[in-house]
């Protein structure tokens, strides 16, 4: 596989958001628009996730979001955040001298062309490329079906597209267990992985074949959060 320049740029996260560069949430629009779905995302559950992704993998983000919250929910999500930090990966992957966490990415797609952006949880050129997932699932085998049934091989195979990093992970975190993490690992070659990348190629494709289509996703973009 060739290799795919990208650069990493630090950014203010509206600055991120506004970039015409297309994310992973675009991509899903358009596939949405094109079925003749309804984009839609429930509001409070995106709130709490992204405060435990900042607790979790940006503490000293966290520590000015907390002081907006009520002190029953910061808690909560202090107690869910700390269990997440002291799995031996996750402190392993944070510690690693050169994880690039909640960075933007942005590269051109080389087989449309189409100006593309990112902003992976967390990736480790070389090694992996990881997605921080909040769920209400309790148990592994539940939390597995819940990413299988929500496109996660197109969204972590197009985070992947300029990274190639040989192993893609996404790590659940629990909201009901106090912060059970489960873990699920492919590499770069697994069949899921090379159906999520034939995913995001085809909707990228129809993007590029239809101007409208991506006037239509970039409209969305205000009522929506992208990575």
């Amino acid at each position: 596989m060739s290799k795919v320049n990208f650069d990493i740029v630090e950014m203010e996260e509206t600055d991120y958001r506004n970039h015409p560069a297309l994310a992973n949430t675009d991509i899903r629009n358009a596939q949405l628009i094109l079925l003749g779905k309804q984009p839609h995302t429930p509001k409070k559950a995106l709130r709490e996730g992204t405060y435990l992704h900042s607790a979790i993998l940006e503490p000293e983000e966290w520590v000015r979001i907390q002081r907006k919250l009520p002190a029953k929910q910061a808690n909560r999500i202090n107690r869910i955040a700390q269990t997440a930090r002291n799995y031996p990966l996750m402190q392993e992957m944070l510690s690693h001298s050169n994880a690039q966490v909640e960075k933007c990415i942005f590269w051109k797609d080389p087989v449309t062309g189409l100006e593309c952006k990112a902003k992976p949880d967390l990736f480790i050129e070389g090694e992996v490329v990881m997605d921080l997932k909040t769920t209400s699932r309790t148990i592994k085998g539940a939390f597995e079906n819940q990413v299988l049934r929500n496109d996660f091989d197109r969204q972590i195979s197009f985070y992947n597209i300029p990274i190639q990093a040989p192993i893609a992970r996404v790590i659940g975190v629990s909201k009901i267990s106090k912060g059970k993490l489960f873990r699920l690992d492919w590499e770069r070659e697994d069949e899921y992985l090379k159906n999520g990348r034939q995913k995001a190629d085809i909707l990228l494709k129809k993007l590029a074949d239809d101007t409208e289509l991506i006037e239509k996703v970039i409209q969305l973009r205000k009522f929506k959060n992208q990575k």
